[in-house]
């Protein structure tokens, strides 16, 4: 961890103390190290000061005392940062993590920043209703909706951005703005897939839809039947409704290697039968594990596929279609893989692709794949599991579009010029607008529309 400390944390610390209550603020560095420990073990970075927000008048406190010294600052929200983003070594952390509250108000949900998307599902299942979320439960709601928000909901519901209704977010001078189609609209545009990087986003409001209950689960077949299973799921999602999602991938079980296949019908129940047997009929499944299940708990099934404090190295790569050579090529590498990473590739179609690419600053638009490269390891140095990474990074480049998706791209990684395609100018522009000292950082964003 770092030892370096910026020269006006001092004052910043003073400041504080006159605006905040003193057991919100955490300067002793062996506490500050163990509140920092997020999902991603490989994040070791270490704040000078921890700021315990309890709402967004903390919030703006801080803002205000780093910004009349000039110190830098970062943002925890639900805790799956994995490129350690959101923690500044010898700055300030603004630790939202306590604000995870979510108010239901009939087919709303009003999302405080640190809210997680199991947060979110629970709150909602009481009252039959589920929002446009992920797959894990431990990820946080504003981070994964603002960054663009794929989920198995995505053919009928679209991407979570095309459900943010307002957003509540703190400028970097202080300022609180609530930002939606009609209060600073271009915040808002900017906000839907360029992330948080114009500001603290306190509050969010997403729209919740009657699908609380779905059918899903998994089905999962031997990795010498990869090849056509993977051409069947190409034919089966062409003509299938916008009802069904299927995701798909590969992983380790007990049993040894499979391609998975992870199913949700969210259409009408007496068809979710019919849906899965389409499934099934893929090939000879060795796992078969699907059922009527609250959405909320499927989501938080998954959680333990990918457990709090392991070591992360992400990557994805977005394809416009499954082809026969991209289906080598996600067979190579997975029969590469080492036995504790995984290939997870989430299908963007119906709802989500009905919105034009420019209403919203992310611009993928067209149906096409995201294919999640995931290395995980429990200890040691990783060195196999990321080097499986960048192999895999690579072979599937050959058939992926230029970009990508921001929120699995590191600090630095040179896709990000590419990333907004049609809307990058515009996403520049609005970024020197809001914050032109660049006091926030988040996803990367392009620098350039050249």
């Amino acid at each position: 961890m770092s030892s370096a400390v910026h020269p006006g944390i001092d004052t910043v610390v003073k400041l504080l103390h006159e605006r905040l209550p003193v057991a919100a603020i955490v300067t002793e560095p062996t506490e500050v190290a163990a509140q920092c420990h997020l999902w991603n073990a490989r994040v070791n970075g270490l704040p000078a000061v921890l700021v315990r927000c309890r709402g967004v008048a903390d919030v703006q406190a801080v803002v205000r005392a780093v910004g009349a010294v000039g110190v830098p600052v970062s943002v925890l929200g639900g805790g799956h940062d994995w490129t350690g983003s959101a923690i500044v070594d010898g700055g300030v952390l603004i630790d939202l993590r306590g604000m995870r509250q979510v108010r239901i108000e009939g087919r709303v949900a009003c999302v405080a920043g640190g809210a997680t998307v199991s947060d979110v599902l629970d709150a909602a299942r009481p009252y039959g209703g589920a929002a446009a979320v992920g797959t894990v439960g431990s990820v946080g709601f504003a981070g994964l909706t603002l960054g663009g928000g794929y989920g198995t909901l995505i053919g009928v519901v679209g991407l979570g951005v095309d459900n943010l209704l307002s957003a509540e977010v703190v400028l970097a001078d202080g300022r609180v703005v609530t930002a939606d189609s009609y209060h600073e609209p271009e915040l808002f545009w900017a906000l839907r897939g360029g992330g948080a990087n114009f500001g603290i986003v306190t509050e969010l409001r997403t729209r919740l839809h009657p699908l609380a209950v779905v059918t899903t689960g998994m089905i999962a077949f031997p990795m010498d039947q990869a090849r056509s299973v993977l051409r069947g799921w190409r034919d089966l999602v062409a003509s299938a409704s916008d009802s069904l999602d299927v995701m798909f991938g590969a992983m380790t079980t007990p049993a040894g290697k499979v391609v998975f296949t992870s199913p949700t019908w969210s259409g009408d129940p007496v068809l979710g039968v019919e849906q899965m047997d389409a499934v099934r009929a893929l090939g000879e499944p060795m796992i078969d594990d699907v059922g009527d299940h609250a959405l909320a708990d499927a989501v938080h099934s998954l959680d333990e596929l990918f457990p709090y404090g392991g070591n992360y190295q992400l990557s994805s790569r977005t394809l416009p279609g499954l082809t026969d050579a991209a289906i080598d090529s996600f067979i190579a590498a997975a029969e590469a893989m080492p036995a504790t990473c995984c290939l997870n590739v989430h299908h963007s179609h119906g709802a989500a692709t009905r919105v034009p690419a420019t209403e919203t600053a992310y611009p993928y638009r067209d149906e096409h794949l995201v294919v999640e490269i995931i290395g995980a390891w429990p200890d040691g140095d990783g060195a196999i599991e990321s080097a499986w990474v960048h192999d895999t990074e690579k072979q599937l480049g050959t058939h992926a579009v230029p970009g990508g998706w921001a929120n699995l791209m590191a600090p630095g990684d040179h896709r990000v010029q590419d990333a907004y395609g049609i809307n990058t100018e515009r996403l520049v522009q609005l970024k020197a607008q809001y914050d032109p000292e660049g006091v926030f950082t988040a996803i990367p964003l392009p620098t350039t529309s050249d």
